[in-house]
């Protein structure tokens, strides 16, 4: 069963993601492209630490069930993803 804990983070993370979507959805209707994707970026950088987080959370506490080992995988290879995959090759970045 959740804790109160994976209940707080878990809102956090929605929020970050409906930031994130919002923001990928005004990319059609601006003015200032370069702007709207700055933010869409940061925008998904936050989301991306916010499910970090969730999952962190999950993995230290075991509050809710894991979904088999490639979730754990998943998590453990999460600290490497940036160092790995970098900008992918993304301008301006």
């Amino acid at each position: 069963m959740p804790c109160n804990d994976w209940f707080a983070i878990e809102k956090q993370y929605r929020i970050a993601v409906h930031l994130y979507s919002d923001a990928v959805n005004h990319l059609d209707s601006t003015r200032d492209f370069d702007a709207a994707w700055q933010h869409v970026e940061s925008a998904r950088t936050d989301a991306d630490r916010a499910r970090s987080a969730l999952l962190g959370h999950q993995r230290k506490h075991s509050c809710v069930p894991m979904r088999g080992s490639r979730m754990r995988a998943e998590i453990a290879d999460s600290a490497t993803d940036e160092l790995c995959l970098g900008d992918q090759g993304q301008p301006g970045g």
